[in-house]
């Protein structure tokens, strides 16, 4: 069964920590922060940190509020303001604005963008790959004779974009 609606995530020992969260499919929600808490990588460091000190079972999940999925940031701004939740690293619902980046982690995402063209830490298409002469040698012949708008596409939309050409060139030498 699908809910939209605001969750909370509360610690049963220490009652006044919790995090509040919005979710078209609340359930699928509950499934990732509980994965992402127990590989150790949810984007909340303080529930990530108080999960692996008290463990699974210290942590209540229940439903706030049921609501249309136009509404889902509105009413999570709400919720957010009203119980100022210890365990949310950002305050603004669907914003990391008002985030603080720790001094290592100003410093990685600076050496990420330095010598980075597209300033907006977007990794290149390409990441991590180091293609052999021979692949790129494969690659160029591959896109030999391709104008630059079909370059890039393969199989039926290339053959299909130059057999309408040449059917059209077809026909008119036939009919001339």
């Amino acid at each position: 069964m699908k809910v939209t609606g605001i969750y909370k995530i509360q610690s049963i020992k220490k009652p006044k920590r919790c995090y509040i969260g919005s979710a078209i499919n609340i359930y699928s929600r509950w499934a990732t922060h509980l994965s992402n808490l127990r590989k150790n990588t949810h984007h909340s460091i303080i529930l990530q940190n108080h999960f692996n000190k008290y463990g699974e079972s210290d942590l209540q999940f229940s439903i706030l509020l049921g609501c249309e999925e136009n509404e889902l940031i509105r009413i999570e701004q709400y919720f957010i303001d009203s119980y100022k939740p210890y365990f949310n690293v950002c305050m603004y619902a669907f914003s990391r604005k008002g985030t603080k980046l720790s001094e290592e982690a100003r410093k990685k995402r600076s050496l990420l963008l330095k010598g980075n063209k597209n300033r907006l830490g977007k990794q290149p298409w390409n990441k991590g790959k180091h293609w052999s002469e021979e692949h790129k040698k494969k690659l160029s012949e591959a896109h030999k004779g391709q104008t630059a708008w079909n370059k890039g596409k393969k199989g039926l939309n290339v053959a299909w974009n130059k057999g309408i050409r040449g059917l059209k060139r077809n026909r008119s030498k036939k009919a001339a």
